[in-house]
């Protein structure tokens, strides 16, 4: 017995020494990369890209993937937006273990110089221009509606803390609609739940005018918000002000 059971040892050890591994590396999951499927999709939001990177956002996970990695996901991907997918070339999350920190960042292959990739009025009104790298810092909190507790949102504040994003507004339109609307250079995306849509503030300095400026894009239904309901941008400036970053300021 004691002869079988060393032949049998024997063995083991020879087909691990053949696959190059031991059996504790291959039970390690931090030997293997992160990469989230498809099923952390934000199910809401129609655009695959977005809904897929909203998804991560929300679950937190460690991730580093590549644009091929996220085709293999997302493999029937098609874009309801003018935003070229194939700019994008990596998105990183991480969790730092000490603090906590998260940040998450998106990488493309060079500066992006792209139609702004929502509409208003019917059309797409100016350029989205980015550099190659943005990192943001992630902090999450919620809302609850003082005067209906029932109104509840998980809060998602990303706050640029490299790179630049300056969302340039045609100079017609600036000029025409300038109470609203500015060359916008993105400090702070916040993403949260409003009336069943997920909705996406912009928020930073008026290039033309140099006020501190806020817009509304709707993810569940692709379109920039306007006129912008009081109550929502009563929800946006709170989430600004309670932000811990003094990027705003």
């Amino acid at each position: 017995m004691g002869t079988l059971r060393a032949r049998v040892a024997l063995l083991a050890f020879c087909l691990l020494a053949a696959t190059g591994r031991s059996a504790f590396a291959q039970s390690d999951p931090a030997d293997a990369p992160s990469r989230p499927g498809r099923q952390v999709s934000l199910s809401p939001v129609k655009d695959t890209f977005f809904a897929y990177v909203l998804g991560i956002v929300l679950t937190g996970m460690e991730v580093d993937i590549d644009n091929a990695e996220m085709r293999n996901v997302l493999h029937e991907f098609q874009s309801k937006l003018k935003f070229p997918f194939d700019l994008v070339d990596r998105v990183v999350q991480h969790n730092e273990e000490d603090t906590g920190a998260r940040t998450i960042s998106l990488i493309f292959n060079g500066d992006v110089i792209i139609p702004i990739p929502f509409s208003f009025l019917g059309y797409h009104p100016g350029t989205l221009r980015s550099t190659e790298r943005l990192n943001f810092r992630v902090i999450r909190s919620s809302y609850t509606d003082p005067a209906d507790p029932r109104v509840y949102t998980p809060v998602y504040d990303l706050t640029l803390a490299d790179g630049s994003v300056l969302i340039d507004i045609d100079d017609w339109l600036v000029y025409l609609l300038w109470k609203v609307l500015d060359k916008l250079e993105v400090r702070h995306i916040v993403f949260f739940s409003y009336q069943g849509a997920w909705i996406g503030l912009v928020e930073g300095k008026g290039k033309v005018f140099s006020r501190d400026m806020r817009e509304y894009f709707d993810f569940t239904n692709n379109k920039i918000i306007y006129p912008i309901p009081d109550k929502l941008d009563a929800m946006g400036l709170g989430f600004i002000n309670a932000s811990p970053s003094l990027a705003h300021h």
